[in-house]
């Protein structure tokens, strides 16, 4: 294994320009979600990036498949049985407050930034390049292999993971694999993953809008209305938020804009919310007893800054994955009713039908209506099964790290394809830079990376 290691390593080496290239150029591809077009289920810009992976694949000798604009297949090997790694290509709008341009792949102090630096372009090259030094040094006779080889390239992670559900479909399970999309040393578990929308009717003319997506912390929420200027900065002053929210006139109407920080939706704790900021302002701001005075007051006594759920009586947790975290990831006033959609991550032994049962008892008394958006179940895997076993192994060995396997909060692409779980390419004690401004992955762990997923995926790829 230490020879085999060794020759991984040096053909990684030889190919870091290549590696750190491929990186920045696809961060230049905004590859948001977009309207859809023909061929381009998730837009241009989701679409271009597939095609840039389809191109980097041909070039390094992979066949490739494109599976309606939904996924790209690049395969090597005949073997009946086979290890599959699992990349995204879509990322998150970029936000505010960025020092550098988000989608240039500017290289600055040994770091390439960019949205999708991390999350997950950077990982998913470097394991694209992993998988081509292991079928390289095969083709060559210096190691041989017992199972194929696969590489798909999913674009939307993001909003739903429609992309691996179409895939799947029409291609079969892995035999084993991993996703490298979230920490080392090896993700056991994922919590679940719920999206739900609280509506209630409203009136009056006022506009209300903040957030991106639900698996993001909002950094920004903006209120119109008719209100007392100087009552609002008074109001902000009391509560000491003069450096999260500003009031200005705009074409007549006054302006509230809460500025929050941005954060991954699994990880509510590291951000800090501007709906919450909002919601604290028009608690005291907005003074008539209407349905959207009822929504705030719901609000702030169910939600407010509580990320893990205690105030909405869904504070549920277990000893394999903690607690369940909330985020209030978006909200908008759409016609007559104000919508507010909440992203949870809920333990690997609690049941959604109990976390419904909850919030519908609490939001009754305000007529509140409920709809889910989307329920993933928790994943789990136990310690001692072969491929987190096998992950393990390899993480140590580069690492000489013991920290154990781990469960998330953040959901990956281990739910929708059997025997993958995460991989990657975060560190213990990194810093969690995934959905923020500044996102970014240094060179150096690029370069780990795709040792590590080189040696991980030879070793999969031999049977015990």
């Amino acid at each position: 294994m230490e020879d085999v290691r060794k020759l991984i390593g040096g053909e990684i080496e030889n190919l870091k320009e290549d590696i750190i290239a491929s990186t920045v150029e696809l961060i230049k591809i905004k590859s948001v979600e977009d309207e859809p077009q023909d061929g381009m289920p998730f837009g241009k810009g989701v679409n271009d990036a597939l095609v840039f992976c389809k191109e980097l694949c041909q070039k390094l000798g992979f066949e490739t498949k494109n599976f309606d604009g939904y996924a790209l297949e690049a395969r090597f090997g005949e073997h009946s049985e086979d290890v599959c790694v699992i990349g995204h290509l879509d990322v998150v709008p970029e936000g505010d407050g960025w020092s550098v341009p988000p989608f240039e792949g500017v290289i600055k102090d040994g770091k390439i930034y960019g949205r999708g630096a991390v999350d997950d372009k950077g990982p998913t090259v470097a394991a694209l390049y992993g998988m081509y030094v292991v079928k390289k040094l095969a083709e060559e006779g210096k190691i041989s292999l017992d199972r194929s080889l696969r590489f798909v390239f999913g674009t939307n992670e993001e909003s739903g993971s429609k992309c691996l559900q179409y895939y799947f479909k029409k291609a079969k399970y892995p035999t084993v694999g991993f996703t490298p999309d979230a920490d080392f040393p090896v993700i056991q578990g994922e919590k679940g993953f719920l999206v739900f929308e609280l509506s209630k009717k409203v009136e009056g003319n006022f506009f209300l809008e903040g957030g991106e997506r639900p698996n993001m912390v909002p950094d920004r929420c903006i209120f119109k209305g008719v209100f007392d200027i100087q009552k609002a900065k008074d109001v902000i002053s009391k509560k000491g938020l003069e450096k999260k929210a500003e009031v200005y006139e705009e074409n007549g109407m006054a302006v509230i804009k809460t500025k929050g920080v941005s954060a991954h939706g699994s990880l509510p704790f590291k951000g800090e919310n501007a709906i919450s900021y909002m919601f604290d302002i028009l608690q005291e701001l907005y003074e008539k007893e209407d349905e959207f005075k009822r929504f705030i007051e719901f609000y702030n006594k169910h939600i407010g800054y509580d990320v893990f759920g205690k105030d909405l009586n869904i504070g549920f947790e277990d000893q394999k994955s903690g607690k369940l975290v909330l985020n209030a990831g978006m909200v908008r006033k759409e016609d007559d009713k104000i919508v507010l959609t909440i992203n949870i991550r809920y333990p690997v032994d609690t049941k959604y039908e109990d976390i419904e049962k909850e919030i519908r008892r609490v939001i009754k008394e305000y007529d509140i209506d409920y709809k889910l958006i989307t329920d993933m179940p928790p994943l789990y895997f136990e310690k001692d099964h072969f491929l987190i076993k096998t992950l393990l192994d390899v993480y140590k060995e580069f690492t000489g790290d013991d920290t154990q396997p781990i469960v998330i909060g953040g959901g990956t692409y281990a739910r929708w394809a059997k025997n993958v779980v995460a991989f990657g390419p975060n560190m213990p004690g990194d810093e969690e830079v995934a959905h923020q401004k500044d996102e970014h992955i240094s060179i150096e762990r690029l370069l780990m990376c795709a040792k590590i997923y080189a040696n991980a995926i030879y070793r999969l790829a031999k049977r015990e």
